[in-house]
This record gives structure tokens, sequence and C-alpha cells, in this order.
């Protein structure tokens, strides 16, 4: 088939180790010569040769699948509380009784979002993440009223493969190879528990391109299915209208609706990420998705239930987002050749306005703002002289400027200029240089729940395509006057380097979250960012112990929120504590590793030093046990050596003004050798 033919050039181009799978099973045009869906070709692979992905979030199709069956078979209720199938589910607040098995699998629980305290592990299949789950949620509140809005939750899908295993008596890894996988006849599919050290699993290599031992995500049920790009697409393949395999035809309707019908709410199914997606749905073709990234591997599966074609897009590097570009433009392929074209809808003509009604001056003010999960930022928005809006946008390391202007119809476009920094200014009239063509719109709403921002438009990635996203991106802050007591506790903390402890040796957090950082906000009293994860969490000030998300945006703009909790440890250590289950220490307590130091012992899990100036620039020699690790950042925090590299030899960099990282079991010992 020409469209599968292709799928090894574009994976290619994109210099990205993946695969692509498509499978359609209506017949072909009689003028279209076209190979069996079963003779896929994927890279220089045939099947037999494909290599397995972790699915990363297209796992929460599969989890939803299976409680679907059990729902066809009565013995799961879509609107009965989660507590019935998981009896010791407890949260720190009351309404948690109030969700249902529905609410987790379209995000409307109000849970509010991850555990990731040893959620991806190298060379590792511990199922401490699953274990500790309910532990970890029973000291949270919850976002939202149960049902309000969709937020993406990860943690609801694990509640997921809980029910499934309470129902059923089996372990989900069981449920999934004997429900599913050997329904639909694949293979290659299954979890880390059955997939771990499968020989056919993609090699993962750094950023540098360094080989890596392979990580196996431990949030099975949200994140920890692993499969062929045509063992995915066949997995799509059971959702086509009239195919009865996995679940019922009312099943997949019931996953393939939206939960709400506000196009600026989040475009969630049950399990689907989008069921409405437009592009398709103005040309007449139901089409449902879902895309998923763990930190090696990005998926995506996109599926035409009438038309009959599925889509999956796999790779090691890169996005989902970019896997999504790839599959839509194999679904058009195959949409051409069954006489569909697809179109991209018209942008809306950009009419600039004159003035901005004084209205507008009630949306003056201090906004966080937050665009699909990709970090917070602090906005100021104001309208000079009501000829236009002006966004200053705050982070924890920069502040940039945007500013729109009022169109005839309500709504603002982005300028691809500063006005203040324009030769024209407002003197000589905007010159209608807009910002991607005008695409991105930022509108306003006023509700009993407070004052929110909306974004719609397209977002670009060069070389692949544009997304187009509606979306309830930004919520006005209230003022938080706390006392001076509890500015100073924070004030004490800006700037301070925090240490990641307690997750297990083989956690990947240790390389992508290992280091975090506060950043008190001064312009606007009772805010502090934590720099975590690669991006910024803005948190508000409750008490001298406490930050609290103040984000209650509805969408997933308010996906994976972060409290934190300042305590000590037993060793009167400063700690602070996060509700994704991780653990912190301060960089200021650390000991130096100099010359003096001969071996190292691992009392709990993670040891920390900082680079003593007499060592800078002198490698050691170190002996290394089993089920340990070892990771060198520079002064940057940058990770420049991690044992979790297959290459890595015994020779450890000691860079200046680094730090060294010593993991693993109590009672570990490492031998220090200059």
């Amino acid at each position: 088939m020409k469209y599968i033919k292709n799928i090894a050039a574009v994976m290619a181009l994109l210099m990205l180790t993946g695969c692509g799978s498509v499978t359609d099973n209506t017949p072909p045009k009689a003028e279209t010569s076209k190979a069996p869906a079963s003779d896929v070709s994927a890279g220089n692979n045939t099947v037999d040769r494909e290599y397995i992905y972790c699915l990363a979030s297209v796992s929460k199709i599969y989890s939803t699948a299976a409680v679907m069956q059990l729902a066809d078979e009565g013995k799961v209720g879509l609107d009965t509380p989660v507590t019935e199938y998981i009896p010791n589910f407890r949260m720190a607040d009351e309404r948690y009784k109030d969700i249902t098995v529905r609410m987790l699998m379209n995000h409307t629980s109000g849970i509010m979002g991850s555990t990731r305290v040893n959620a991806e592990l190298y060379d590792d299949n511990d199922t401490y993440n699953n274990d500790h789950l309910l532990e970890n949620l029973a000291s949270q509140r919850l976002k939202a009223e149960p049902g309000k809005y969709a937020a993406y939750c990860n943690d609801g899908f694990d509640l997921l493969e809980m029910i499934v295993e309470n129902v059923t008596g089996m372990s989900y890894t069981d449920y999934v190879r004997e429900n599913i996988s050997d329904k639909i006849s694949v293979t290659d599919t299954g979890t880390p528990i059955d997939m771990y050290r499968n020989e056919k699993l993609v090699p993962s290599f750094s950023a540098s391109g360094l080989p890596l031992e392979t990580s196996y995500a431990m949030e099975i049920g949200t994140g920890g299915i692993y499969a062929t790009a045509s063992d995915t697409a066949k997995f799509g393949a059971a959702f086509f209208t009239g195919d009865e395999t996995l679940i019922s035809d009312n099943a997949k309707n019931a996953m393939a609706t939206r939960w709400n019908d506000n196009e600026y709410c989040d475009d969630k199914g049950l399990g689907w990420d989008e069921v409405e997606m437009l592009r398709y749905k103005q040309n007449g073709v139901k089409v449902v998705g879902k895309g998923g990234d763990v930190t090696m591997d990005h998926a995506y599966l996109l599926t035409a239930p009438d038309e009959k074609i599925s889509v999956a897009v796999l790779s090691n590097g890169g996005s989902s987002t970019q896997n999504e570009l790839v599959a839509q433009a194999l679904m058009d392929v195959v949409l051409q050749e069954k006489g569909i074209s697809i179109t991209e809808e018209e942008l809306p003509e950009c009419t600039i306005a004159p003035d901005i009604p004084d209205e507008y001056k009630a949306y003056e003010g201090w906004y966080i703002m937050c665009i699909m999960g990709e970090g917070d930022t602090l906005c100021k928005v104001t309208f000079p002289d009501s000829k236009y809006l002006h966004m200053e946008k705050i982070t924890s390391r920069k502040t940039e400027y945007t500013d729109y202007v009022y169109t005839a119809g309500g709504d603002f476009a982005e300028l691809a200029y500063e006005v203040e920094e324009s030769s024209t200014g407002m003197s000589g009239g905007f010159d209608k240089r807009l910002a991607a063509g005008g695409s991105s719109r930022l509108s306003f709403e006023k509700n009993t729940d407070g004052i929110f921002m909306k974004i719609s438009g397209g977002m670009t990635y060069p070389g692949f395509g544009s997304i187009n996203i509606k979306t309830y991106a930004g919520q006005m802050l209230e003022e938080n006057n706390v006392g001076e007591d509890v500015l100073n506790s924070f004030q004490a903390l800006d700037g301070k380097k925090l240490l990641l402890v307690g997750d297990k040796y083989s956690s990947i957090n240790y390389e992508g979250a290992a280091i975090a950082q506060p950043r008190v906000v001064k312009e606007l009293q009772g805010y502090v960012f934590l720099r975590s994860h690669g991006m910024d969490y803005l948190l508000k000030t409750a008490d001298s112990k406490h930050l609290i998300s103040p984000k209650d945006i509805p969408s997933s703009s308010s996906r994976d929120l972060i409290n934190i909790t300042l305590g000590s440890d037993k060793n009167g250590r400063q700690t602070i504590k996060t509700t994704l289950g991780t653990e912190y220490i301060f960089a200021d307590d650390i000991p130096e590793f100099d010359r003096s130091i001969k071996s190292v012992e691992i009392t709990e899990s993670a040891k920390w030093y900082s680079v003593s100036d007499s060592m800078a620039n002198t490698p050691v020699t170190v002996t290394r046990p089993d089920n340990s690790a070892i990771i060198v950042f520079n002064k940057f925090d940058e990770v420049i050596y991690t044992s979790h590299n297959k290459d890595a030899g015994a020779r450890i960099p000691m860079p200046m003004g680094g730090k060294v990282l010593f993991l693993g079991e109590a009672g570990t010992v490492f031998t220090i050798n200059e």
C-alpha cells in the first residue's frame, strides 16, 4: 500500500526511531492496487521485525475498553461510585464519594492529576507506583466538584486498572492478554510485567545519541501498555462500527460521545482525547483519537469507525503531537482513496475595530495561564487607551510581552509585534501584521465561577503542520493578602535548589525532575513559582507550611495540579513533599564530595553531594554494586553522566559547581578510587 510504504520515509525525515501502521478494512476501489492489511511495512522492518513501543497514554483506551467489557457483562456500572469497586479508596475531601466510574474515564473526577513517584523505571518493573497510589490519594483534596469539568487526569485510569483487578480477581496484565490481545489475535501487546526485557522492545537513546537502558512505564492503567504499531492499529480496528469483537457498539458509541457540548471544554469521550476532531467533523467524517507520551516513547492512535480506518504512529523520540500530525496525514490519504477529501477550515477574516468597549475594563488584571498542560504563566492584562490588549507574561525565568488587537467579531487577534516597540505604534494605525496569519484568538468569559480567558486558533509545528485548538486557557487570580510571617517563610526559600529523594534508584525522575527551584513572585503578593519537571507551577501561599495550586480552569489547563508541604525528615533536614508523591531536600543541606570520601553507603535511597572545589575536574573511579545508579549534574543542573547509559564507564566526572547523586537500596555501598 503506497500510504504504508511512505511511513518509513516520513519517519526517517523526522530522524526518529519509529513506525506507523494503517488498518483499512474496506474493499479497495477497483483502480487502486493494495496489499492486504496484514502486509505492513515499517521502515526497514516487516511486521515480523517490528519494534515494540510503550503506548504511553494510548494505554488509557485499553483500560477503558477493559472496563467497558465488564460494563457490557453487567459487572460494572458506569455511574456507580468508584468506592463500590475499590472499598479502600479514600481522599481528604468528602466529595470523593461522588466520583463515578464514568468520571474516571472522561477525566471529570476532580482528582488532582498524577502520582509520579517511581512512575518510570530504568530496567525495572517494580509496582511501587500502583501499590502506593491509594496512599497518595488519601491525603489529597479534589480540584473541582466531581463531574464539573474535564481536566486530564492520569490517576483515574490507574484506578480503572484496580477496578478491573478487583471485579475479575485477575491481574491487569493477565486480563489484557486474555480479554484484549487474544480476542483480536495479537501477540506483541502487553504490560511491563510480561514485556519485561522483551527482545523486540525498541532501543532508547539520549538526546545526544547515547544508548540507554530500557525504561518501563509503571503507571500501567494510564500509560503502561506496550505494543507494535500493527498491533496498535489492529486494536484501533476493534472500534469499527459493527465489530463487536471487544465491546458492544453501544459501548463504543458511549466512548466516542463528547462529555459536554461547550466547544471550549476538552473534547473528551470515555478514554478518547478527541471525539469531535474539527478538521474531520467539518468534512462529515467521524474520527476519534488518543495520544500519549512517556519520557522515551510517544504514540498516537487515530480511528475512523464508520470508514473503518485505524492509524497508529509510534516513535522513540519526538512527541505525540508530531505523531498525531503524521497520523492525520496518513488518514487523509486513505480517505482520499475512498473519495473523501479533507479540506482545512478557512481562517475567519479579521476586521480590526478602532476601539475596545469600556466593558472590557472588567477583564484587566492578573491571570494564571496554561495551554495544554505545558506549564503556568502569570499574565497581566491591560487595555492601553482602549486601543489594544497588552499582555505581560511572567515565568520563573523571564518576562515577555504580547499585544492583541480587538476585532469586529468581539475577540482579540494576536499581533506579530509589540505595539510600543513598533515604528508605527498606535499613531500610525495597526499595520495588520498578525501572528500566525491572525489565527490565534483570545476572548474572555465571566460566569459564576469567575473570569476566564479562552484561546482558539492553530498551534503550528514547522515541518509537520498545525493543530487547531479551542480551550479555556486562563483564569483571573484573586488577591492573596497573607500575613507577613507567611511571606517571610517562603521568601527564605527563594532561589534555593531542591533535590529529589525517596524515589527508587531506577527512577527516571532523577534525570527529568531531580532538581526543582522555588521563586517568589515579586509582581503579585502571595504567589510562588515552583520550577520542576521542566516547567513552572504557579502556587498560592496558604500558610507558612503549604502552597496550593490556584487553578480552577475548566479544561486540561488544570491538569496535574501540585500542592506542596514544607516539613522535615527524621534527620532534621527541611523537606518539601508534593501531591505527585515526590519528596525533596534542600541543596544547602548536602555535604561536599572531597578526597576524604572513600566510600558512600546508602541509608535510604538517595545520597547527594556537591562537588568540592578541591575535586573539581578530577574524575574518580567508582565501584558500583548491582541495583544502584550514579548520576552527575553540572553547575547548570544538566545531566552529564548517568550509569543508566549502557556505555557508561566506572570513571565518574567531577564538574566544577556540580552535584553527584548516589542511588541504591538501603545498605548499598559504593567504593571510591581516585
